[in-house]
Formats: C-alpha cells, sequence, structure tokens
C-alpha cells in the first residue's frame, strides 16, 4: 500500500506540473465570453446609449486536468499519512486518503473557479471601457468582411480585428468608433469627423459629373 501511495504521490505532482506548463487545466477548461453592445447615438455626437452586457458563463468541471492531479497527490499523501496513523488497519488509511483527495481537490476547483470569475468581470470591465473609443482602420474593413484597427489602450497602442456595424466599405487610415466588443472581435462604424469630411467630396464629385454633361 505504501509504495502504492507514493505512486499517486508521484504521478500526480507530473501530471500537476505537465498541466500548468500546457495550460491544459486552466485555459482548456474555462470559457470566458464576454459580449458587450452599445449603439452610438447620433450623427453629430459620441454619446453612446443602450449599453448592454451579456457574460458567458465559466465552466470548470470537477473532472478537469488540474483538480484531478490535485486529487491523485493529496490521495497518496493521505494515504501515507493514514498508514503512518492507522498501520494495523489498512482500509482506514484507505478512506482518509479519499477524503484528502477529495477535500484538496474540491478546495483547488473553488479557487481556481473564483481566479476565473476575477479575470472574466476584468475582461467585461475592459471592454465596456472601450465602447465610444475612436480608432484608426489599419486594414481596409470591408462590406462583409474582417479588417483591422488599431487604438490606444493601457498599456499602449492596441490592434485587433473589427468588422463594419453598418456593413458598409471603409478605408484604410479612417478614423471609427468602437460601437461594441463580442469576444475578440470589435464592431465599429465611421467615427462623424470622417462622415463630415466624406460629405464635400461626395458634393465635388456631383459637381464635376454636372459640369462634364
Amino acid at each position: 500500500m505504501l509504495t502504492f501511495y507514493f505512486i499517486c504521490v508521484l504521478v500526480g505532482l507530473i501530471f500537476a506540473v505537465l498541466s500548468f506548463i500546457f495550460s491544459g487545466g486552466f485555459e482548456a477548461n474555462v470559457d470566458i465570453a464576454a459580449d458587450v453592445g452599445a449603439d452610438a447615438g447620433g450623427d453629430f455626437g459620441h454619446d453612446v446609449t443602450g449599453g448592454d452586457v451579456g457574460v458567458g458563463d465559466v465552466h470548470f468541471p470537477l473532472f478537469s486536468p488540474v483538480v484531478l492531479a490535485c486529487f491523485v497527490t493529496a490521495f497518496g499523501g493521505g494515504g501515507i499519512i493514514g498508514l503512518k496513523m492507522f498501520p494495523f488497519m489498512p482500509i482506514l488509511s484507505l478512506l482518509f486518503a479519499i477524503g484528502s483527495g477529495l477535500l484538496v481537490g474540491l478546495l483547488v476547483g473553488f479557487i481556481v473557479m473564483k481566479i476565473f470569475t476575477a479575470l472574466q468581470v476584468n475582461a467585461i470591465t475592459t471592454a465596456r471601457s472601450l465602447i465610444g473609443s475612436v480608432a484608426e482602420v489599419t486594414e481596409i474593413i470591408g462590406a462583409a468582411g474582417v479588417g483591422q484597427i488599431s487604438f490606444s489602450g493601457r498599456q499602449g497602442r492596441v490592434s485587433g480585428p473589427a468588422r463594419s456595424e453598418e456593413n458598409k466599405d471603409i478605408g484604410r487610415h479612417a478614423m471609427v468608433t468602437i460601437t461594441r466588443v463580442v469576444g475578440g472581435l470589435y464592431y465599429v462604424r465611421e467615427h462623424v469627423d470622417e462622415k463630415l469630411r466624406n460629405v464635400p467630396e461626395a458634393k465635388e464629385d456631383k459637381t464635376s459629373k454636372k459640369d462634364k454633361k
């Protein structure tokens, strides 16, 4: 029994280290999705109204790699302690091992759940703070496609994929307003200054066409 418990401790520790290195016990079992939306009000202002936040669930199953690794490690450690406490009653050491494994596994699962819940709240807060921010188009955004924008963030310049909220082409270097953030995708619409800048150009085109006629 003692050898078996030592093997459990060793396997559990190795499994826990590998899970941490490859993030198998954290990222692979946690689904954090933030959907933050808002409508930019008016063509001549920056007011953002109708803010709506939808939060995805944090999924951390009890049978995740991290919890299992901690359970196996605690099971082996508890079994070793149980054998020392009840040398002539192996069945009690087994019960002590199972109890130790369950206690540590549930505790680790609860702690990790709290950590990822905090990360989720922080992600949503960050996404909400971006609503109404002005960004520059660095890669053309097609009417039905995805381009790229760049804007100033807390840690400096930030770039990310963007889609037109109005399903229209937006040229490179155009200024846009972020209207909502869905996952890692930014929805934008042309900034009011950009629209006003395009008005004289449209009038000039119409005038030139009339002169040619």
